[in-house]
């Protein structure tokens, strides 16, 4: 599995972004993780340390994103990054990370630049198959 610089956890819920940090560290696939509790955070994290024309070390490589959050939610943050970043994909990929199994949700969340959705909770199956080569 390719190995990132940093990943970033967009999250409101705290029991979530403890298991995810342990699958993550557990795969090996970075030795840098940083957590935001909702897309608000998640866009000042970005902003200030992914510039298009120079993604930091900050930067985190990956995004796991959650949809339904406090104060703005995935869907919200998503937009904002289109219209903010719209060349974010050369910094880092996002993975929606939700428990909703919506199908709504799902074919909402299709309509933007992500490069999966996965059900909540993480777990080391569902990092090996996810497609992280570049």
């Amino acid at each position: 599995m390719k190995k990132f610089k940093s990943v970033l956890l967009v999250d409101d819920d705290d029991t979530s972004n403890f298991i995810s940090e342990i699958i993550i560290n557990k795969s090996s696939i970075t030795d840098s993780i940083s957590t935001v509790k909702n897309g608000n955070e998640a866009m000042k994290f970005v902003s200030s340390h992914c510039l298009p024309e120079a993604c930091d070390e900050e930067c985190p490589q990956l995004i796991f994103l959650d949809l339904h959050m406090p104060v703005m939610d995935g869907f919200d943050f998503l937009s904002e990054l289109n219209r903010h970043m719209p060349d974010h994909t050369k910094c880092f990929k996002i993975y929606v990370l939700s428990s909703s199994s919506n199908p709504h949700d799902m074919d909402k969340a299709k309509e933007y630049n992500i490069e999966g959705y996965i059900l909540k909770p993480l777990d080391m199956d569902k990092m090996r198959r996810l497609s992280l080569a570049s």
